[in-house]
């Protein structure tokens, strides 16, 4: 049966390297003037929104203002203070980010020292990620990483290989992050700031196997954050103590441990209501989604699919990637456990062009650091970096756009698949069917004979397994010729594209002997009663007529030949 196709994505994924490819082979064979801005001026200059200081926030206008009195003759030494004063900003999501305007501003002034730029770079980072911009993620932590590693210094080095395994597990690429974080030699490491940095890691492992429901793992790795927090400082604590019980609740959930979960997430709600100090970006939303994880799962006359839509709409762009597709998923199941396709059909339709646009905007970024690379003289010096740098990117970018593929494969079939028989559903019916042309294809339409008085007899439970054996029965006989559907409770079609008749026919008899020889653990035998159409204007309702005529005249019988309205009356 022919699909929905997604082969743009692919075909865009190919098209993109190949351009960039061209690109470079084009501008490395080419002596370009050089030009006096550094690597670095240059790297965080670029893709940075026009601020619109007539519209800043109350909050944002004072952190703004608070930088202004600063002369930049002092920025060499009070960079930690103006670094410090931006904290507030960290769970502010805005297009405009004042906080790392005001830190590119510093970082571009030529006053620092490179311990204090590479300073500011770490706290950047961690800044523009409320942006949502993968790439420019990308580029400042390896332009971080690169940093590290001239002036020899360890801790910002595991910071910015930490750093670059969250871009991974914001990506969907779990098993890529794990194994930085896993590679990382921190066990036997002394020097200051390793506790916060292995407490870092810690997390970041617990959270990647969490995605993966390896939970096991993941609450191996929390039980090593506990005894690290003894020695921090209380406000850092207490930040540490939200994410651990929200990465708690989640691997409960997936436990089946009600209990503990909402126990988990009363402690971090607690705390997040009391919190003085901000530490970490996206408290907020983290405990919403989780939230609403909980209820979906546990209480759903609670879960509130309208605050997952604000939160889709107001993150969109700048909102934290992991956090998004949380939140579509969590709106998939709740469509799709309440069979509400068209709504589920809809949120497919915004993820695709949310998708879209996400790789776009990070596709055109790359392309511009690329290039900006390439010109400039310290990439032709160290090309070592430059074909590193461009191999991290192209696999990041590779991982986008593949995870998006599969994404959207996967959640346009789970749509389609009714979840007892695991067969395709009335909306995957209705979309197959509006895709075939007249008098091409056939259908069968039947149901389950007394399907009622089983359910009565024997109980519900006996009755989704009626269904399920059935389902099992005609998935052995679907090919690219036959497709089956449950179009209702005890109801299913089936679409015959073959171009003859009489093959329908017999594969229709054999369907119904089929069903009819099955063994039950209770004694019964189990039939069903259908009509036959060829393709007409409207087959359903033909079908549907000699159904009823099957039905009327003794059950446990196919009806076939053509049926007028006096005949059914």
């Amino acid at each position: 049966m022919k699909r929905k196709s997604y082969n743009f994505i692919g075909a865009s994924c190919v098209i993109f390297i190949i351009i960039s490819l061209i690109f470079f082979l084009v501008i490395k064979n080419n002596k370009f003037n050089e030009k006096e801005s550094t690597f670095l001026k240059k790297i965080t200059v670029s893709n940075n929104n026009i601020i619109d200081f007539n519209k800043l926030t109350p909050l944002e206008k004072e952190v703004w203002e608070k930088f202004e009195k600063i002369p930049k003759s002092e920025y060499s030494f009070r960079y930690e203070e103006i670094a410090e004063n931006n904290r507030v900003l960290l769970n502010i999501h805005s297009k405009e980010n004042i906080g790392a305007y005001i830190l590119k501003e510093v970082l571009n002034s030529d006053e620092l020292s490179p311990n204090a730029k590479l300073y500011i770079l770490n706290k950047l980072r961690v800044l523009d990620a409320t942006t949502g911009n993968i790439v420019n993620s990308i580029k400042l932590t390896m332009e971080y990483f690169n940093l590290a590693e001239e002036l020899g210094s360890e801790a910002d080095i595991i910071r910015a290989q930490i750093a670059l395994s969250s871009i991974f597990n914001s990506l969907g690429g779990h098993e890529i992050s794990i194994k930085i974080l896993q590679d990382i030699n921190i066990e036997n490491k002394n020097f200051p700031g390793i506790s916060k940095i292995k407490i870092t890691l810690y997390l970041y492992l617990a959270e990647n196997f969490g995605f993966l429901n390896n939970t096991a793992e993941g609450f191996k790795y929390l039980n090593k954050v506990t005894p690290l927090l003894n020695t921090q400082p209380e406000s850092y604590k207490q930040n540490i103590l939200i994410l651990k019980n929200l990465l708690e609740a989640r691997l409960n959930i997936m436990s089946n441990n009600k209990d503990e979960a909402l126990k988990c997430l009363n402690i971090a709600t607690s705390i997040l209501n009391n919190l003085e100090k901000v530490f970490f970006t996206d408290l907020d939303n983290f405990l919403l989604i989780t939230r609403e994880t909980y209820y979906l799962k546990y209480e759903p006359e609670k879960f509130s699919p309208n605050t997952l839509k604000n939160f889709i709409g107001h993150a969109d762009f700048y909102g934290d990637v992991v956090f998004l597709k949380i939140a579509f998923n969590l709106l998939f199941q709740y469509y799709y456990d309440l069979d509400n396709f068209k709504e589920y059909a809809k949120l497919s339709k915004m993820y695709d062009e949310y998708l879209e646009r996400v790789n776009v905007t990070n596709n055109k970024v790359f392309s511009l650091y690329l290039i900006e690379n390439l010109e400039h003289e310290r990439f032709a010096k160290e090309n070592e970096k430059l074909y590193r740098n461009i191999a991290v990117l192209l696999i990041s970018i590779i991982i986008i756009l593949g995870t998006s593929y599969k994404r959207i494969k996967y959640l346009d079939n789970k749509s389609k698949i009714d979840a007892l028989t695991t067969i395709g559903n009335r909306f995957a019916f209705n979309e197959d069917l509006k895709l075939l042309k007249s008098n091409e294809y056939s259908m069968l339409l039947f149901d389950i004979d007394n399907f009622k008085k089983i359910n009565d007899t024997f109980g519900h439970e006996f009755g989704d397994e009626v269904l399920s054996k059935i389902g099992k029965i005609l998935k052995t006989i679907e090919n690219k010729e036959i497709s089956i559907y449950r179009v209702g409770g005890e109801e299913f079609a089936i679409l015959f594209t073959h171009f003859n008749e009489t093959f329908a026919m017999e594969n229709c008899e054999y369907i119904k002997r089929s069903i009819e020889n099955i063994c039950w653990k209770h004694l019964i035998t189990v039939t069903i009663s259908g009509g036959f159409s060829k393709a007409t204007k409207n087959t359903y309702a033909e079908c549907d007529k000699r159904l009823y005529k099957a039905k009327s005249s003794g059950k446990n019988m196919i009806i076939y030949q053509h049926i007028n309205e006096g005949d059914i009356k």
